[in-house]
């Protein structure tokens, strides 16, 4: 198998978010198969790696000269910069639907006349024109059925990110749990902030503003997470909530409609006409006087999420098998 001479995975810098986590999944896992992966962070910074991240150990770089001999790994949020390496192999890696459009109209409000006239629209943006030199990857079944509408010089691919190591580290076979309720507060919060005044019998805490091992020290103890907000991915919380022992009440909104990204019982997956205050009282209530009986509910979608760090391996060796 000859291997490609280098792997670059374009990522914003210090960013800490689920987009950057799972870009450096990739090139730690590039890495220890004996490829030659770099980041290269699409901003000057002088310490671009962000803390989080420094544990998958990928090199960096900040200036790439476009060969043929590179492969150039792109999140859908930075297509833009598809132009710029017209002679590299280019696989875009959609790790959210939504990001695409938003950031692609963002970068157009900015621009002005000048540079409109001097750099065309269309070899600015990605817009699917054809090119044989780009792939895409999809994270989430919602994305699959997407692309699949587009008219595509190459097949598309399946590779989905994981739950970092930490919140496997010492985990218990059984948990502690206590009346904890978990929430992002960046997220749905209004439409979850009257059940906590209904509700104060529970301990409701919001996850932000802390270290990574506080919040999975937070999971570990809480017996629901609460997210009636949009999924625009695969989102992490969930996922993470899931290894740490939680039980999950959603809405449908994105990826989260989809049982293949999402699979936990359809009874705790609400539509929008379903998140009604009693019904949804009489859920929380439920899981939280239910705990043990309810967990088991969760046991399948659980150990798929569980598995993912192989999955992603087995799979990372396909899409470069021909290499």
């Amino acid at each position: 198998m000859i291997m490609p001479q280098n792997i670059y995975i374009l990522c914003p810098p210090k960013k800490a978010t689920g987009g950057p986590e799972a870009l450096h999944q990739l090139g730690y896992i590039l890495n220890s198969l004996g490829y030659n992966a770099k980041m290269l962070y699409s901003k000057y910074k002088k310490d671009p790696i962000h803390p989080f991240y420094k544990r998958y150990n990928v090199p960096y770089v900040m200036k790439v000269k476009d060969s043929a001999d590179n492969v150039m790994i792109l999140p859908e949020s930075m297509t833009n910069l598809i132009a710029k390496y017209p002679l590299a192999e280019k696989k875009i890696w959609w790790l959210s639907l939504d990001f695409y459009e938003i950031l692609m109209n963002s970068r157009e409000k900015k621009k002005n006349w000048i540079r409109k006239l001097v750099v065309p629209f269309k070899h600015t943006e990605y817009r699917f024109e054809p090119n044989k030199t780009v792939t895409h990857w999809y994270q989430s079944q919602r994305t699959k059925e997407f692309l699949l509408t587009k008219k595509l010089d190459n097949e598309i691919a399946y590779l989905c990110d994981y739950v970092t190591e930490l919140f496997f580290e010492d985990l218990p076979e059984s948990f502690q749990k206590e009346n904890i309720i978990t929430y992002n507060p960046k997220k749905g919060l209004d439409k979850i902030e009257k059940y906590m005044t209904l509700l104060p019998q529970y301990k409701w805490t919001p996850l932000s503003g802390m270290t990574r091992e506080e919040m999975r020290d937070t999971l570990r103890k809480a017996k629901l997470h609460i997210d009636f907000g949009y999924f625009p991915g695969r989102d992490k919380i969930p996922r993470e909530g899931l290894v740490s022992g939680i039980c999950l009440l959603t809405g449908r909104d994105g990826t989260s409609a989809f049982k293949e990204d999402l699979g936990i019982p359809e009874k705790y997956k609400l539509h929008a006409d379903d998140v009604q205050t009693e019904k949804v009282i009489e859920l929380i209530n439920h899981t939280m006087n239910n705990y043990d009986e309810v967990f088991t509910e969760f046991s399948d979608f659980r150990a798929f999420v569980m598995t993912e760090k192989e999955r992603m391996i087995e799979d990372v060796k396909k899409l470069f098998s021909n290499k």
